[in-house]
C-alpha cells in the first residue's frame, strides 16, 4: 500500500524533520537527494520513494527496492562542524531503526558499519554519502532502506534477507513506523550537533554483538585482517586488537564474524 505522508507526519513529534518529498518511483532516493539544487533543500528534508528501481547499498551493492513493500527514503542534513566525524551519521541512522523495530518487540543486531541483522538476515542497510562544493560539505544524505512487507525475496536474496512482516507475521504499518525512525533520527542528531558523541557511541556498542568477537575485515583496497573487535572510537571507526595486540582503526570495510566466535 502506497505511503501516507500525512499519516507520518501525525506520528511525528521532533524538531529537525519536518519536509518529507514523496515520489512514487525514484531511480535511488539518495541520488535524488544528491542532486536536488542547493536552493532547494533545507537540513532535515526527506526524500521518499515509493520504490527504487536502482537502490544501492554500500560498495555499489544492489539493494532490493520493490514498489510499496518497504522503506526507501534518504535524510539530508548539514552539519557545520567537526566533519571528520560524519561517519558517525551512518551509526546514527542505523541506531533509529534499531530502535524503532526494538519498540515492536523485535530484537535485532547493529552490524558496524551500516546494517541492522535479524538471525544473521538483513533487515535494513544505511549508506550514508556527501555532496561538497568546493572545500566545503553541502549536504550529506543519509539513505535508510528498510524492509517491511515483503512475504517473500528473490532467490538471490531469500537466504540473506528477510522483512519485518516476516518476522512478525503481520503486515507492518508504515507510517508510525517511519515516524518514530524519524524522530530517533533527529534525537540522535541533536546529540551529534552537540558534540555528545560517546552518548552516540555507547548507545551503539549496548546493541552490538560482535563487540568482543573475532572477526575478519574485508578492506575497499583488497586488504583483509583478522582480529577481535575491543571498541568503536568517537569517530565512528572500528578499533581491531590482532594477535600481536597491536591495535588498528578502519572507518570503512566488510566484516564477517567468526562463526565460532558468536552465534546470532
Amino acid at each position: 500500500m502506497k505511503l501516507d505522508i500525512k499519516g507520518v507526519k501525525e506520528h511525528m513529534n521532533n524538531n529537525i524533520i519536518k519536509n518529507l518529498k514523496y515520489f512514487d518511483s525514484v531511480t535511488s532516493t539518495n541520488e535524488l537527494a544528491l542532486e536536488m539544487k542547493s536552493e532547494n533543500i533545507q537540513e532535515g528534508d526527506v526524500i521518499i520513494g515509493g520504490e527504487q528501481t536502482k537502490g544501492r547499498g554500500r560498495l555499489k551493492r544492489n539493494w532490493h527496492s520493490p514498489q510499496y513493500l518497504g522503506l526507501w527514503f534518504s535524510i539530508i542534513v548539514r552539519p557545520s562542524k567537526d566533519l571528520d566525524r560524519i561517519p558517525l551519521l551512518t551509526l546514527i541512522g542505523a541506531l533509529s531503526v534499531h530502535k524503532a523495530i526494538k519498540n515492536m518487540g523485535i530484537k535485532t543486531d547493529l552490524k558496524w558499519p551500516n546494517d541492522i541483522l535479524y538471525n544473521n538476515k538483513k533487515v535494513c542497510g544505511v549508506l550514508s554519502q556527501f555532496r561538497s562544493d568546493g572545500k566545503e560539505i553541502d549536504r550529506v544524505v543519509v539513505g535508510i532502506g528498510l524492509n517491511v512487507n515483503q512475504k517473500e525475496f528473490p532467490k538471490e536474496l531469500k537466504d540473506t534477507s528477510i522483512s519485518l512482516r516476516m518476522i512478525m507475521e503481520k503486515i507492518i504499518k508504515k507510517e508510525k513506523l517511519l515516524a518514530e525512525i524519524l524522530d530517533n533520527f533527529s534525537d540522535f542528531y541533536q546529540l551529534f550537533q552537540n558534540s555528545e558523541y560517546d552518548e552516540i557511541i555507547n548507545s551503539w556498542k549496548i546493541e552490538m554483538s560482535m563487540l568482543n568477537k573475532q572477526i575478519t575485515i574485508n578492506t575497499a583496497n583488497g586488504n583483509k585482517m583478522k582480529g577481535k573487535v575491543v571498541d568503536i572510537s568517537n569517530k565512528g571507526e572500528l578499533i581491531i586488537e590482532k594477535l600481536n595486540k597491536e591495535r588498528q582503526k578502519f572507518i570503512a570495510g566488510d566484516v564477517s564474524i567468526d562463526k565460532n566466535s558468536i552465534r546470532f
